[in-house]
């Protein structure tokens, strides 16, 4: 076992008030923030699986961090700032007091445009060698 890795997984559903089918805006989103993810060295392996018809995005993330650090917290803290950083917004992602005090940045999304993530379930454990 490496205690220097671990695999993080968010499921979310990520949401917005004028459908996506609109202007096919999902997919471009994604990469951003996918790409957004490859500037951090933490993020030693990127892996994203996203349904574009119902918006279901399911996020792996493989994070290098010190063993007593708390990597699902550090992750989810990088997360936070890519999507915001992208002109998203998130929903239970971090603790209500946090998150209710974030302001998103602004972007080349507004309003009804605005990607929402909300989380459906994010799990963390330890990768392990062979």
């Amino acid at each position: 076992m490496n205690d220097d890795l671990w695999r993080v997984r968010g499921d979310f559903r990520v949401s917005r008030r004028v459908p996506w089918d609109v202007d096919d805006s999902l997919r471009p989103h994604l990469d951003r923030v996918v790409d957004a993810l490859r500037e951090y060295d933490v993020a030693a392996e990127i892996d994203l699986d996203a349904d574009l018809e119902s918006a279901r995005v399911v996020l792996a993330l493989t994070v290098v961090g010190d063993p007593e650090s708390d990597r699902e917290s550090a992750a989810r803290e990088i997360l936070s700032e890519v999507i915001l950083g992208c002109g998203g917004r998130h929903e239970g992602l971090l603790p209500l007091n946090v998150e209710s005090r974030l302001s998103m940045r602004s972007g080349p999304w507004s309003g009804l445009r605005t990607p929402n993530w909300t989380v459906h379930g994010f799990t963390s454990e330890p990768v392990g060698t062979d």
